[in-house]
Parts: C-alpha cells; structure tokens; sequence
C-alpha cells in the first residue's frame, strides 16, 4: 500500500496531469501503457492548446 504522505500531488488533481503530460516520454509511456502497445510504435504526439481566451471579439 502507497502511504500518501509520500506525494507532492496526486497525479489526479488535473494540474499535475497536466504538468506530467508536457513531458514527451512520460505522455509516450502514458499511451503506450493505456493503449497496450510498445512506446516505439508511437511516432508523434502533438499537445493542443487548451486553454480558452475569456475575452474574445464575438
């Protein structure tokens, strides 16, 4: 059993996946454990831009 003393921020909250994701080899072996295929089948991942304008000219 993890003794939860021992993280900074559970990688649940969405800032820490979020922060966790930005890191190319860490979102390969994310897809790669979720999707069952080796990280080397993964050629490219792109990261959009997710963070919406609250001001816009509409």
């Amino acid at each position: 059993m993890v003794n939860n003393d021992d993280f900074i921020m559970s990688p649940k909250v969405d800032f820490a996946f979020k922060e966790l994701m930005r890191d190319e080899t860490v979102r390969k072996g994310f897809l790669s454990a979720v999707l069952s295929i080796k990280d080397t089948e993964i050629k490219e991942t792109v990261l959009l831009n997710t963070n919406l304008p609250k001001i816009h000219d509409d």
